[in-house]
């Protein structure tokens, strides 16, 4: 992964690798924000979603492009801030498919993996979240889990827009003032790319595992302080149910 300053060539780049749209986690005042590219089914049903959830306040509206448009309609000076862009996550991702599929070996019996365990739609869902490339993902669905569809286009709208990535200190600071002891990861812990979501002790989990082997690749969970000396950058789910 990389940050690289937002330019013409950088749009074009995109735009032939497949993403349609660049949206920023600072607000519309913010004169160096940073970008991260999305590939969207239909970029006006984005748009329209958008519209119909957007903050009330136009200041505290997020920014986003649209890179046909400001290919079209924008100049080079007029362009700010920095991309971040993920290198070859799609070879690694197909690395992945393969290594998971060793031990899981993707049997499609509803019987032997549910939804919610289905490993290479646990690999697939977190391709589409770093990256923002949600067309391989909705594929997947579609063919394999058409009922979960539209809930699953919402929650991988709202989270690509909240998923936050930081450094060591950065989330330490995040996990303390949040009092997160445990996370739980969607894809191994020990991988650089989990993602991690918050465990709230003494709540009832949704997620259940239906293999009596424990020793899982997916939905590891772990205490904060062991977590923070595994690696210098972290993935995080930051909504708090």
């Amino acid at each position: 992964m990389k940050f690289v300053p937002l330019s013409r060539v950088i749009l074009l780049e995109l735009k032939r690798n497949g993403y349609n749209i660049l949206t920023s986690k600072n607000t519309v005042d913010d004169e160096n924000p940073t970008w991260y590219p999305l590939t969207v089914p239909d970029v006006d049903d984005y748009l329209l979603q958008l519209d119909c959830s957007g903050s009330i306040v136009p200041e505290e509206e997020q920014v986003l492009l649209v890179i046909e448009d400001a290919l079209d309609n924008i100049h080079e000076g007029q362009l700010l801030g920095e991309v971040f862009i993920e290198i070859d996550n799609l070879g690694e991702l197909e690395d992945k498919i393969q290594f998971y599929g060793k031990k899981y070996q993707f049997i499609s019996d509803p019987e032997y993996y549910v939804f919610s365990f289905d490993p290479k739609r646990v690999l697939i869902r977190n391709y589409a979240l770093r990256t923002g490339n949600h067309l391989l993902y909705l594929a997947y669905i579609g063919v394999n889990y058409p009922t979960h569809i539209i809930d699953e286009i919402r929650d991988l709208e709202d989270l690509t827009r909240s998923l936050i990535c930081l450094d060591q200190e950065q989330a330490r600071e995040w996990f303390s003032k949040h009092d997160v002891t445990m996370v739980q990861s969607d894809i191994s812990i020990f991988e650089k790319d989990a993602i991690l979501t918050i465990f709230l002790l003494g709540t009832e989990q949704q997620i259940k595992i239906p293999l009596e082997d424990k020793d899982e690749l997916i939905y590891n969970l772990m205490h904060i302080e062991e977590l923070l000396q595994l690696r210098d950058l972290f993935w995080i789910d930051p909504r708090i149910n």
